[in-house]
């Protein structure tokens, strides 16, 4: 096998994707310790200690990419399963009779939830200005779209002029 050094006026991404991926591993002591800041929101320092480290270990620990690339991934993973049980809890809120605010305010998280990932039907009622594009199953191969213009917005309310007469002196 010949060994071949890439050129170094290529772009650094290029240059780093072409190296195999070695994970540097990481102790059981410091994925305690980055748990415990993800988990029970400890600051690094009280998380090094509960997980028996030095705090300088961790502190030049958490310089690492490595280390942090965990952390950033551990993050994601929480807040995945914190995330899960959020629609639920609204539901809950938005069915109970003891704080009808809170119930309200339930029902427009939901609403909202559900108009940033699918669309309101709502939107598309009251016309909001731009094009539709069209991308459902053509009838012909290839892809069509369709561009329709929605209808012309309704002309401003009449204004009413509110300003005081002003008296001949």
């Amino acid at each position: 096998m010949i060994d071949q050094k890439l050129p170094q006026n290529l772009p650094a991404d290029i240059r780093k994707a072409e190296k195999p991926d070695r994970r540097k591993p990481i102790s059981n002591q410091l994925k305690a310790a980055l748990d415990s800041m993800v988990e029970d929101g400890l600051m690094w320092d009280q998380a090094a200690v509960k997980a028996g480290m030095h705090v300088r270990s961790m502190r030049l620990a958490l310089k690492k990419p490595h280390v942090l690339t965990y952390l950033k991934q551990a993050r994601q993973v929480f807040l995945a399963s914190v995330g899960a049980g959020n629609l639920r809890r609204l539901a809950q809120l938005r069915d109970q009779d003891d704080n009808r605010n809170a119930a309200v305010a339930a029902a427009r998280t939901i609403e909202g939830l559900i108009e940033t990932t699918h669309g309101s039907s709502a939107s598309i009622a009251f016309g909001r200005a731009g094009y539709v594009i069209d991308l459902s199953e053509p009838v012909r191969p290839g892809l069509q779209i369709v561009l329709v213009e929605r209808e012309k917005a309704a002309p401003p309310p009449e204004v009413i002029d509110v300003t005081p007469n002003q008296k001949d002196g």
